[in-house]
């Protein structure tokens, strides 16, 4: 891992948003992935004004890497949340727009490989270390794309995460989906992130703590603001 600390979530938001803007300047198909949640909002208000309606972005493919979908098979709340945030404001197309189903999960990494892979996936770090949908004690870490039934995740994680009885079951990428993407960004900020990050970064690999797998990306760049990097010592991490 590679660690960027900046000033504060602008900074944070605005060094991530232009590693996705480099990626995506590239003259051919870009697959990109993008997250949900509170850690990219600025982010994506930094891109919207760069990317609506612009020709030169026609080839961007974007992937979502986890839903919750309803027992009618109509997409959960990661879909809306993006076209909320980002897809419609700039004006992404629908058909653009790639997501876990229940009729494609188990087909997903090989639909993504034949593609050309990720490009650019943008994470966030969440507060018990889950990435994606990969939770504590219920992420297989030698899986791609996989299925888990939400009563099996409340089992295990009894604080933190809602009932959902119309929405029985969580898609997600898995592990060893994401060791296949060419740049893996993890973007923490604030500083009620501060102890999980730490965690992440210290601790050995364990579904305890899901993301500290990502260690073993061959290309993840970890960008924080000041406050989540408040319990770190940089020197002991390798920097940018």
């Amino acid at each position: 891992m590679k660690l960027i600390i900046e000033k504060n979530e602008e900074k944070m938001s605005e060094s991530a948003m232009m590693i996705l803007l480099g990626a995506m300047m590239q003259d051919k198909r870009v697959n990109i992935s993008l997250t949900s949640g509170r850690s990219p909002r600025t982010m994506y208000k930094m891109m919207i004004p760069y990317v609506k309606d612009q020709e030169k972005f026609k080839d961007i493919q974007y992937y979502l890497f986890d839903d919750a979908p309803y027992e009618d098979g109509s997409h959960g709340g990661n879909w809306k949340e993006m076209q909320e945030l980002f897809f419609g404001p700039a004006n992404i197309p629908d058909e653009r727009v790639h997501i876990t189903t229940a009729d494609n999960w188990e087909t997903y990494d090989d639909e993504i490989r034949q593609a050309g892979g990720i490009d650019v996936m943008v994470i966030g770090l969440g507060w018990d270390g889950h990435f994606c949908g990969n939770c504590p004690r219920t992420t297989p870490l030698d899986s791609y794309t996989y299925r888990v039934l939400h009563t099996d995740k409340l089992k295990l994680n009894p604080v933190g995460y809602p009932e959902r009885p119309q929405q029985p079951y969580d898609l997600t990428m898995g592990p060893k989906s994401l060791m296949r993407v060419k740049h893996l960004v993890m973007i923490v900020n604030g500083k009620e992130k501060a102890e999980i990050l730490k965690k992440v970064l210290d601790s050995p690999i364990s579904n305890e703590i899901p993301a500290t797998v990502l260690k073993l990306h061959p290309n993840c760049t970890v960008i924080c603001d000041e406050d989540a990097a408040s319990l770190l010592n940089p020197e002991d991490y390798q920097r940018l």
